[in-house]
């Protein structure tokens, strides 16, 4: 049995930090397979590696022309709301801009929000300043998303700060 066909996703965060470039991430919410109240939580955001290796979002200053500036998109389980909630806050203030809620049966799977992950990537495997950075990215990831499972629910508490580098 494929269970990332099986396990469907309830619904996706779209947040920003609150300090510094305001990154913005995704948080995406999946049930799990046996239909238990089980969920877990995954994040998916767009960093670029240093010099030394470590990964930084993007606060770093990349001079927006170079193409060789490969993007590090990650995704990364957090396990339980609880415990995406204590990480999450241990790497820094954020708060929730948007929430896409997926109503059954027509839900995403897990198996179909990696395929758009996958997706993105290749769409602008570069990390550029001005174009294809973490707010692109999770940009690009909502947006497909929403438009490719139309039956959702969105509900926004700031959708114009989305996108939004500096204020910029």
């Amino acid at each position: 049995d494929n269970h990332y066909l099986m396990c469907s996703l309830d619904r996706i965060e779209y947040c920003k930090r609150v300090d510094g470039v305001k990154h913005e991430f995704l948080l995406f919410y999946f049930r799990h397979w046996t239909g238990s109240s089980a969920e877990a939580v995954v994040c998916a955001d767009r960093t670029v590696e240093r010099g030394n290796g470590s990964k930084q979002s993007s606060d770093i200053i990349i001079s927006p022309s170079s193409k060789e500036t490969a993007a590090t998109d990650r995704v990364y389980l957090l396990g339980s709301q609880d415990s995406a909630i204590q990480h999450l806050d241990n790497a820094g203030r954020y708060r929730t801009l948007c929430t896409l809620k997926f109503l059954p049966p027509s839900a995403p799977s897990a198996l179909h929000v990696a395929a758009i992950l996958c997706l993105v990537h290749q769409q602008a495997p570069a990390y550029n300043l001005y174009e294809n950075q973490c707010y692109w990215y999770a940009d690009s990831v909502w947006m497909s998303l929403k438009r490719i499972f139309p039956r959702n629910e969105e509900s926004c508490r700031d959708h114009n700060a989305r996108n939004d580098y500096y204020g910029v």
